[in-house]
């Protein structure tokens, strides 16, 4: 009688499964020209080992970039980036980095920017200054971005593609990315350099797209 009432739920447990809704999936990239596409978008980062500079990368990126050519001032800038996707190209380092030594990214999943004010800063140039959340910090700080341009998608009729760079640089120690034992030791540095780039999608108003 156990076994069959258990056979029972698995079988209910199944027919819920079956049933519920699956979310929608979308067809392709997101074009309201603000939405980073997730395969073009990068973080990437330098730290000094000993002696020479050791680069690496997260893999997982996501955010919101649009910054009107005419009026900077209202834009948006976000982004969002997955700490256990950490990789420098070295499995052990790499495992290393997401305990509780550095990224501890069980605990915290994600860094984040928020940008809150954009000013001119130059011909293809802004400042954004923003909140920047890593573990259990935030600071305020600005971020120089470079307005890379836009230019027609060759493989995706009406769509215009516009990309953004920002480089910087922060000491991970005032955002608790390490205790600085080995800072101390000399076994690596505590200035962090920073790249975040990527593009936005958008749909070229009034364009007709040619027939399949």
């Amino acid at each position: 009688m156990r076994h069959t009432f258990a056979a029972l739920l698995a079988v209910l447990a199944l027919s819920i499964l079956s049933a519920a809704p699956v979310p929608a999936q979308p067809d392709g990239p997101v074009t309201d020209g603000a939405t980073l596409d997730p395969a073009h978008a990068s973080a990437t980062f330098w730290i000094r080992h000993i002696v020479a500079p050791v680069a690496g990368r997260f893999n997982a990126v996501a955010g919101t970039v649009a910054i009107p050519a005419g009026n900077p001032g209202a834009g948006r800038v976000a982004f969002t980036v997955r700490t256990e996707s950490v990789d420098t190209g070295v499995a052990a380092r790499d495992t290393h980095l997401r305990t509780a030594d550095f990224l501890d990214a069980a605990v915290y999943p994600t860094m984040a920017f928020a940008g809150s004010r954009i000013v001119p800063a130059g011909k293809g140039r802004v400042n954004v200054t923003g909140r920047l959340s890593i573990k259990d910090v935030s600071r305020t700080v600005t971020i120089p971005v470079r307005l890379l341009g836009t230019k027609p998608h060759p493989m995706m009729p009406c769509v215009d593609v516009t990309g953004y760079e920002a480089s910087f640089s922060i000491n991970r120690l005032d955002y608790h990315v390490g205790t600085g034992k080995f800072f101390t030791m000399g076994a690596m540095g505590d200035a962090t350099d920073i790249r975040v780039s990527g593009e936005t999608l958008a749909e070229r108003p009034g364009c007709v797209k040619p027939p399949q």
